[in-house]
């Protein structure tokens, strides 16, 4: 069980301990390293509807990135493999009829995006050497 909580100023220094963690950025198009003062005028200057993974004891286990249809999902290196991604997905898409995300073709969470029902339709671009797919999920009817 777990709960999404919309990402408050609060919670930007749990962020980045994810976000900036190496395990982390090598997984994102956008590897670089941010601090507080960089993270708090992105959060300012745009106002995400991201939120927070929290785990039934009310833990901070990760984040959920939402832009429009684009979802995505970072845990805590402390919390992997623990089912976490998994459950976050599903509470947000139990609502959604269609979403999309990218995902390193390398990346062990494909498996995960497919069994939840994610299909790649051959968009790709390289970054960093490495391909980078594009995944759509439809909710079937």
């Amino acid at each position: 069980m777990i709960k999404l909580k919309p990402l408050t100023k609060e919670d930007l220094p749990f962020l980045l301990e994810v976000r900036n963690n190496e395990s982390t950025r090598k997984y994102l198009e956008n590897d670089s390293v941010f601090n507080l003062e960089q993270c708090a005028k992105w959060f300012n200057d745009t106002q995400p509807k991201w939120y927070i993974i929290l785990n039934k004891e009310e833990q901070k286990v990760g984040y959920l990135r939402t832009n429009d249809d684009e979802v995505g999902c970072d845990i805590h290196p402390n919390y992997r493999r623990k089912g976490y991604a998994r459950l976050a997905y599903n509470e947000y898409l139990k609502d959604k009829d269609y979403a999309t995300l990218w995902v390193f073709e390398d990346n062990f969470a494909i498996n995960l995006y497919e069994s939840l029902g994610f299909k790649t339709y051959g968009e790709f671009k390289m970054v960093r050497s490495r391909k980078y797919v594009y995944m759509i999920y439809k909710k079937e009817r």
